[in-house]
């Protein structure tokens, strides 16, 4: 059974381990011994201290904090859980998710956004800034905070790419929205957020 540590930094002002970083850990993690096709990340919970990643379901389900299917280079189906661990976070880096929405064109009747140029920032971190900034113009007057509960990535871009397009395509009463998200018109899977 394969297990492994991460370590993180809070982003900007969070007080818990951002969606973003644990993707963008995943796959630096798995680069070199898994098919970066098919991967779904689906989020149970928040982590407030490090986590680590095993083959092993955890007995008590309150200690999951993600879940992450893809597939090995033999074609196997494999399932890591997140797991929270007695580490604390003591590091912190900014991350002003504004600049990314700044190089967006935003189309509410279409319910889409699109961001054209290089942000700077990584493939996850543009999915999830755009689908937070279309989801607060979309909805300005419900109360909450929408979290990234799910990322379903048919084919992995290792580097960011552009046009990238996000088309809301369902609301299910907030608990749950699904936007499809597109690369030159070719869909690369599927981001879900919630608002609590």
């Amino acid at each position: 059974m394969k297990e492994y540590n991460l370590e993180f930094c809070f982003k900007g002002n969070r007080t818990y381990v951002h969606g973003t970083d644990i993707y963008n850990n995943l796959i630096k993690l798995f680069e070199g011994e898994m098919k970066l096709q098919n991967f779904d990340l689906s989020f149970h919970g928040i982590a407030k201290r490090n986590i680590i990643i095993t083959e092993e379901k955890p007995r008590d389900e309150k200690t999951l904090k993600f879940l992450c299917k893809l597939i090995d280079k033999n074609d196997s189906k494999k399932i890591f859980y997140g797991i929270e661990n007695s580490n604390i976070i003591e590091c912190r880096y900014a991350y002003p998710e504004e600049d990314i929405c700044k190089l967006s064109i935003l189309d509410l009747k279409q319910q889409e956004i699109v961001l054209t140029e290089n942000s700077g920032y990584s493939f996850v971190e543009n999915c999830v800034a755009l689908n937070k900034f279309l989801l607060e113009n979309l909805f300005p007057d419900v109360n909450g905070k929408w979290y990234f509960t799910r990322f379903q990535i048919k084919d992995i871009p290792i580097e960011s790419c552009y046009p990238l397009k996000l088309i809301l395509k369902s609301n299910f009463n907030f608990k749950l929205t699904k936007t499809e998200i597109f690369h030159n018109d070719k869909s690369l899977g599927f981001i879900y957020f919630s608002l609590v």
